[in-house]
């Protein structure tokens, strides 16, 4: 098979590079057959493959792969006219009833997307002109479908400016950004140029290249975008690609050789870079300086329009809306966390994640400057970060990693939301991280959790990976977007088991009350159960047993290999059943697993045995609810243990209408019946939801005849119930029939469950159903009464 085109390495059998990880593309980046890609299959359909990556491309003409829109396989050049017979280099003729279409429009030249009709691209956002020609900044207020935040993000589009209106007009370096190459402050000095009165190092805050210099015979510099910690970022357009435009980041100031043979290394990882959500790096040149004659090495990126997050943070603070809307901002923090996920897998670390380096263009968040990107574990060279945004355990000693990476984007995020300053000035002066400010009165307690966990001193309580770190940042996305849009946006739990029964959930057979008293202990085996390591060598045995009983399984769980799974299990059921080994069991198995959150999930289950130490249940599932923000297992759970916790049920449900818990808990906490008419028809408790409806209706002291429609609508419903469990909700329903018949006059048109709404014919059915109860209880002085109950309703005759 061909070696990659852009590392040199093998091919495995699903067409990616061994190497780096890109997916295997055609030398001919715009072919107009299909990408080989190993043994020839039949495609299942007709649709061209992706010309990025030779990717598949999806319903919505996207690619399965990189996720970029797929653009005609033949090139930006190229439109194909209708076929109308035989090949003719004569225009078609113009006819009153011509139906041909206009000659397609060329498709973008900046990414190939499909251009509007106000002539900008549907997908990157950009004029299409040539991109070496200046154009007028956009002010389509189109916003284009993004696929953000998992569907759940309604991210306002960013019009993309023309480049050339983004240059500063005077480049300057800001006096309070001013140090020498030393790290000593220069902001006093008042000259651009100089030597360091501490340490006589030498400095240029100059930029090194000006409008019109060519840099490497191919890119032509236009001006200053931005300075950073590395240097000047200079916009340039690609004379090689029509002026095409591209940024060039500094990276190297040195005439070291040895430090020009580590720029080259870089240089090999940095273009073998290749994510949607990361800007694309395209070369890496070196430019001798005129002034002096040190050479100079450049980054060469794509060049990405649009707004910073910074800015929109800007912005949006200057106009008193406030920080960035949650809903808005932690889609794009998703979107950045993929962009993570593939670097770390990848051995890199991006280091110095800010708002200022994400990008939103259109409707799509792009990771820029990777000027201070390394490998894991390298621990030579200098580490670049921001202060404020940098773990804080970057120091001489340790190096940055993938838990001080996440830490950045936590940071970013609060920073975002927060719209609080993340450095501060020490008593000496000197720059320091600000710690999370207290969470606002109306901030998201689950978001401000997430925060919590992600921006931990220590390294080893934050998440332990880009993935799942994206997990709960978008179960909390889901809880915050339910509470917008009174929508649910359930999901699959990647931690917990669904829901094992409705908890509190019976009738009261007092006739004064609606549900039963809530018993905790009975919780304890219908919460969801934590999923067990499919990895573990017990999975499949722990598996089978699932659908055991309690006391059946726990003598077979013990039986098995001591594997952690095993050891999670034997203390679950312990917990569950209220065995006295549940304690022993805990100790034993926080020896051999540590910290493992599943302990502190059983120590709670535990506590719900026994009344006196529901605070202690409340206790352990509230840091299993600060471990796994973005759950709502521990959200019930705390509910429960603190009922009537009525802002849990209430979150619970509107998330996710598989929690019928917590149905119930409104009902029975607050009153809020109608949650229950929301239990699906497919949920277990749709039943019992019925009857609690029906038990509310009928024993509401002000009863009326629509309400007894209502119930007797309800119990016709309920078709699964046995006999016994119809009759004593129907024998309700004909008493509260009767007590209405006392303040409203009769009316046979009226049918209600198959009886005419009359005193004679409601008294009929009521005695009726009460001689069938009498039938079936095994108490004689029960049986007794309820006969005479029945003896005393049915309608005087004459005979």
């Amino acid at each position: 098979m061909t070696p990659c085109i852009r590392c040199g390495g093998a091919i495995d059998a699903e067409g990616y590079c061994e190497d780096c990880g890109a997916r295997a593309v055609p030398p001919a980046p715009f072919a107009t057959g299909p990408v080989a890609m190993g043994p020839k299959v039949t495609a299942p359909s007709t649709a061209a493959p992706c010309a990025h990556c030779g990717g598949s491309i999806d319903a919505e003409g996207y690619c399965e792969d990189c996720g970029r829109r797929s653009v005609p396989a033949a090139g930006p050049a190229s439109s194909n006219p209708p076929a109308a017979g035989p090949a003719s280099n004569h225009p078609p003729t113009a006819g009153p009833a011509s139906t041909t279409p206009p000659p397609a429009a060329a498709p973008c030249v900046h990414c190939g997307g499909a251009i509007d009709a106000e002539g900008y691209c549907e997908d990157c956002g950009r004029r299409a002109a040539p991109a070496a020609l200046p154009s007028r900044p956009s002010t389509s207020s189109r916003r284009s479908t993004g696929r953000l935040g998992a569907g759940l993000a309604d991210l306002p589009s960013v019009p993309v400016a023309d480049p050339v209106s983004a240059l500063m007009p005077d480049p300057a370096v800001p006096e309070a950004d001013r140090h020498c190459t030393n790290g000593h402050p220069l902001a006093h000095v008042g000259r651009v140029t100089g030597f360091c009165p501490e340490c006589g190092a030498p400095f240029d805050f100059t930029p090194a290249l000006k409008p019109g210099d060519l840099v490497a015979g191919q890119y032509e510099i236009r001006g200053c975008l931005a300075h950073g910690g590395l240097g000047w970022i200079y916009l340039a357009a690609d004379r090689n690609l029509d002026g095409k435009w591209v940024v060039l980041k500094g990276l190297l100031n040195t005439t070291d050789f040895a430090a020009l043979a580590a720029a080259e290394a870089e240089r090999r990882y940095l273009i073998a870079v290749d994510h949607p959500g990361i800007v694309k790096i395209h070369n890496f040149v070196q430019h001798r300086d005129t002034r002096d004659g040190t050479l100079h090495g450049y980054l060469v990126m794509e060049y990405i329009g649009g707004v910073s997050l910074a800015d929109q943070l800007r912005a949006g603070l200057g106009e008193r809306r406030g920080p960035v809307p949650p809903e808005w901002a932690i889609p794009c923090l998703l979107e950045t966390l993929a962009a993570f996920d593939y670097l770390h897998n990848a051995g890199m670390v991006y280091c110095d994640l800010k708002p200022a380096n994400l990008i939103q263009s259109g409707d799509r968040i792009r990771l820029i400057d990777l000027g201070a990107m390394r490998r894991i574990g390298d621990t030579g060279g200098d580490v670049w970060g921001t202060i404020g945004y940098q773990a804080p355990e970057i120091n001489g000693d340790r190096f940055p990693d993938v838990a001080s990476d996440l830490y950045t984007v936590g940071r970013t995020l609060a920073v975002l939301t927060l719209a609080f300053s993340p450095a501060m000035r020490t008593e000496t002066g000197a720059l320091a991280a600000a710690p999370l400010p207290p969470r606002p009165e109306r901030y998201d307690e689950s978001l401000y959790l997430f925060l919590e966990r992600a921006c931990h001193p220590d390294p080893a309580s934050r998440f332990a990976s880009a993935a799942d770190m994206a997990d709960q940042l978008t179960g909390v996305l889901r809880q915050i977007r339910a509470a917008l849009d009174e929508t649910p946006y359930p999901a699959v739990s990647a931690h917990f088991g669904p829901e094992r029964g409705a908890y509190a959930s019976a009738v009261s057979p007092d006739p004064t009350r609606v549900l039963a008293p809530a018993h905790p202990v009975q919780a304890r085996r219908l919460l969801p159960a934590p999923l067990t390591d499919p990895a573990d060598p017990a999975a499949v045995a722990l598996a089978a047993l699932a659908a055991e009983p309690p006391e059946t399984a726990f003598p077979l769980v013990e039986a098995l290999p001591r594997t952690p799974e095993a050891r999670l299990a034997q203390v679950r059921l312990a917990a569950e059943t209220g065995s006295e080994r549940t304690d022993p069991l805990l100790i034993e198995a926080a020896a051999e697993l540590g910290g493992d959150w599943r302990l502190d999930w059983y120590r709670g289950i535990a506590a719900l045995g026994d009344p006196g130490r529901l605070p202690d249940a409340a206790y352990w599932f509230a840091r299993v609810r600060a471990h796994l923000p973005g759950e709502l297992a521990p959200l019930q759970a705390l509910a429960i243990s603190a009922e009537p916790g009525a802002a849990h049920h209430a979150r619970v449900w509107r998330t996710d209408r598989g929690f019928t818990s917590a149905a119930f808990g409104l009902a029975r906490g607050t009153g809020d019946f109608a949650a229950l008419e929301a239990v699906p028809a497919s949920s277990s408790s749709h039943a019992a939801a019925r009857q609690a409806l029906l038990a509310k209706l009928v024993r509401d002291p002000d009863v009326t005849l629509p309400d007894l429609k209502r119930a007797a609508v309800l119990l016709e419903g309920l078709t699964t119930l046995d006999r016994a469990e119809a009759d004593l909700l129907e024998a309700e329903l004909w008493r509260a029939a009767a007590r209405v018949l006392q303040t409203e006059s009769p009316d046979p048109q009226t049918i209600l469950y198959r009886v005419p709404f009359t005193a004679e014919a409601v008294a009929t059915a009521r005695e009726a159903v009460l001689r069938r109860i009498a039938g079936r209880v095994p108490s004689p002085r029960v049986r007794w009464s309820v006969v005479g109950e029945a003896n005393r309703v049915r309608p005087r005759t004459w005979l």
